[in-house]
């Protein structure tokens, strides 16, 4: 659809009091974005008549395609319609179809039908109905002087099913969306995304069609390329010229498509390649482990971890030298490597990684709250450690040493593989 400003409003009291997210309108926005309609404006209204009239009447003046969700079940406060045929100026009618839907769902359940559910089934003289196959309130289409209005169900379920077989389908036989949108998201580590945004400069100051977006992601740099075009086809070959054009300038960097997490990205890489991976964990208490585990796959990788938060543990179970733990401490760097060292032995993994450190408010051995080492044992090499200092809560330093610990076993492999 050319030159379409589409807004979305939801209706919902709830919405406002922040008792229920609106999950709504992301999702019809990005399902939109995928037919090259935009969205321009997003309003949330609660349940007041005079209210919802004025936001209706905003996205009249400003918008040509409106979608509005919830508001439209059998309770009194449900008065979306009743506002839209205000505007509209039209009346409202007893849909039959929709209405022997929701008299059938009672008879089915041999319960007594409130006289409210009948306004479930009402719509708008002068519009379409959109026979709702997951719920009981239709979803409805009017046109007033030129803005095409959609009436949907809040309940996600409901909405999601209008939208993509009725309201889609329609957009579709109407011929009103002229080309879709097609994206295509290239991974890279290794390379920060003020450097990758340098190195394809050119390509982005011509973009047009299909236009380049860097973006950091949690760990590692993205590419999303974005093509205009009315067929899979026709954008795959616009895709893919671009995209030999972005691997000729930073293809060394490249690690797969797709919004691919770190850990699921540090797993592909081990398993790619044979090798497995256990973990000695103080700080962290297990959370490197559990997000290792949380992948699928992961068993093809992980041999295992210890959790040793004590001393005592980390002596007798782990196997540090009680001379590194009382003149060194177990915050140091000759702890990390000989958590990580003994892990691999006892494991027999080919890289381990330790983790300890400060999370708490208190210093401890004279290191302040932050202060995070890192081991890597790697079999047949010296031990590498890296010391941090990181800022937050405890949660957030113990979340962001297991980050930073997954890039610094990507970056460790790439050179060990680079240098091969």
């Amino acid at each position: 659809m050319s030159n379409t400003k589409c807004e979305i409003i939801s209706v919902g009291t709830e919405l406002l009091l922040g008792q229920i997210v609106d999950t709504n309108a992301a999702w019809i926005s990005d399902k939109l974005s995928t037919l090259g309609i935009n969205t321009y404006y997003q309003q949330t209204v609660g349940d007041n008549y005079d209210r919802m009239f004025q936001a209706f009447k905003i996205a009249q003046s400003r918008s040509n395609v409106v979608i509005v969700t919830g508001g439209i079940g059998p309770t009194e406060d449900d008065q979306t319609k009743q506002v839209a045929a205000e505007l509209f100026g039209t009346e409202l009618y007893l849909d039959q179809t929709s209405m022997d839907k929701i008299e059938e769902y009672y008879i089915e359940r041999d319960e007594f039908m409130p006289e409210s559910n009948k306004k479930q089934a009402l719509v708008f003289e002068g519009g379409e109905v959109f026979q709702n196959e997951v719920g009981m309130a239709p979803g409805v289409h009017y046109e007033f002087e030129g803005v095409k209005w959609f009436f949907m169900p809040g309940v996600p379920k409901e909405m999601k099913w209008l939208l993509e077989e009725k309201i889609i389908p329609f957009f579709h036989t109407k011929n009103l969306i002229q080309n879709q949108l097609f994206s295509r998201v290239l991974n890279f580590h290794g390379i920060g995304e003020s450097t990758l945004e340098s190195e394809i400069k050119s390509i982005i100051q011509s973009q047009t069609n299909p236009t380049v977006a860097p973006l950091a992601a949690n760990g590692y740099v993205t590419i999303r390329l974005t093509a205009s075009a009315d067929s899979l086809e026709v954008a795959d070959e616009m895709l893919n010229d671009i995209e030999k054009e972005i691997m000729l300038l930073v293809g060394d960097y490249f690690t797969g498509y797709g919004h691919v997490p770190l850990d699921q990205l540090v797993l592909n890489v081990f398993e790619d390649h044979g090798l497995t991976l256990s973990a000695c964990e103080s700080l962290t208490g297990g959370l490197f482990s559990s997000t290792m585990v949380s992948n699928p796959g992961a068993s093809n990788v992980f041999k295992g971890s210890y959790v040793s938060y004590t001393n005592e543990v980390k002596n007798e179970v782990v196997g540090v030298p009680l001379e590194i733990l009382e003149n060194d401490g177990a915050v140091s760097e000759k702890c990390a490597i000989s958590m990580a060292e003994n892990t691999n032995k006892k494991l027999g993994s080919d890289l381990a990684i330790s983790f300890t450190g400060v999370a708490g408010e208190d210093s401890i051995d004279g290191h302040e709250p932050g202060t995070v080492y890192i081991g890597l044992s790697i079999k047949g090499k010296s031990p590498l450690v890296e010391k941090l200092q990181l800022k937050g809560s405890r949660k957030a330093i113990r979340e962001e040493a297991v980050l930073q610990g997954l890039k610094i076993i990507l970056n460790t492999l790439d050179m060990q593989f680079k240098a091969k």
